[in-house]
């Protein structure tokens, strides 16, 4: 007869947790964007965007929190005291940074964030043309609310491969590398949207210049293989007027060689095999006449693509690694007595493209 009394004050106890947990979560300001603008004086602004609970607010609005302070941790205490919430950064995703202040080096910037475990260092790295601050202290009609708006936008950029994918563990770790340097994504206000503007190139961890929309496709086959993803180009030619291709495939190979005069060269071969979307031209692809849009598709990507490593080369930014194959191959010891920022921009570059059409869709003459 007493048993059910017994089982009764157990149940009390896991229904009073639960009430208890409920509040807590209330009072948490999960942190999920945080955006970082050059200030005068050595210092930065910094902006926290927290969601806030819909139960509490009534719209589920965030609440956006701005201040000028002399380092991270610094604002974080400061910005404490202007919220209700107890400020947490376990679910820190997205890291903005203005162009301006990545322009003064961002490795002093990131100290907190790596020091601290509760920080994911799986965040997302981007920088902005706009200031930081405005693009998450606005509301985007149409779009999700704004820290998700930017991760899903990214998110699907890295999932078509559009653009490499950069965390900030990447980051820091390609900053500390020899024979490489970090990039990150650039990002900016277009009318009521967010969209995807090119990518950051740095030097060591100081921004240089950024490589535009147009060229990430180039720059993707120079830094890594690929699974996925899409390109399309026009030539002034009547043959290939225009074509587009999806499903793109890649695998790249870097070999380092030294001539008789102690040139260093790299050679770096593509290969690249695409699905046709969409073609303008007066060859037919269903018969042998597409081995000429191949050609002519392989030595566009090569031309293009030794066009985008002279860019880098001009600004030098060795984005790719290349410095982790002549390391490789000249061994550590001559390595460290190599001038890289002096050698590296007078390394010869020669991009060879093997281009495969996988298919050409359905197409009836």
């Amino acid at each position: 007869m007493f048993k059910p009394r017994i089982l009764v004050l157990p149940a009390l106890f896991l229904l009073a947790g639960c009430a208890r947990d409920q509040n807590v979560l209330e009072k948490i300001g999960y942190v999920q964007s945080a955006a970082y603008d050059w200030a005068p004086g050595n210092k930065m602004t910094v902006t926290l965007s927290i969601p806030v609970i819909e139960r509490e607010s009534g719209d589920g609005h965030e609440e956006v929190l701005t201040i000028t302070a002399s380092s991270n941790k610094a604002a974080k205490n400061l910005l404490s005291r202007r919220t209700s919430r107890t400020l947490v950064s376990g679910q820190l995703r997205n890291l903005l940074y203005g162009i301006q202040l990545a322009r003064t080096g961002l490795r002093q910037h990131m100290d907190a964030l790596l020091r601290d475990p509760s920080i994911s260092k799986r965040a997302n790295i981007i920088l902005t043309e706009d200031k930081a601050h405005d693009i998450i202290d606005r509301d985007y009609p149409g779009h999700p609310k704004t820290e998700q708006y930017i991760d899903k936008l990214l998110q699907k950029e890295y999932q078509l491969q559009n653009m490499p994918r950069i965390l900030l563990h990447q980051f820091v770790r390609d900053y500390f590398d020899e024979g490489i340097d970090p990039i990150a994504t650039i990002i900016r206000m277009t009318g009521k949207d967010l969209e995807v503007s090119g990518i950051a190139l740095f030097r060591n961890d100081v921004y240089v210049t950024k490589l535009p929309t147009k060229d990430m496709i180039f720059f993707n086959l120079l830094y890594q293989n690929q699974k996925q993803g899409e390109f399309s180009f026009a030539l002034n030619d009547e043959e290939v007027k225009s074509i587009m291709f999806n499903a793109i495939t890649s695998k790249r190979k870097i070999k380092i060689r030294k001539d008789e005069k102690g040139v260093i060269h790299a050679d770096i071969r593509l290969k690249v095999h695409g699905s046709v979307l969409e073609y303008s031209g007066n060859l037919n692809l269903s018969t042998n006449e597409r081995s000429k849009v191949e050609k002519k598709v392989a030595a566009y990507i090569s031309e293009q693509s030794e066009r985008v490593f002279s860019f880098m080369q001009e600004n030098g930014t060795d984005s790719i690694g290349l410095g982790r194959y002549v390391r490789n191959k000249l061994g550590y010891a001559e390595w460290k007595k190599l001038d890289w920022e002096e050698t590296y921009p007078a390394i010869q570059v020669h991009v060879t493209t093997d281009f495969l059409i996988k298919n050409f869709g359905n197409f009836f003459d």
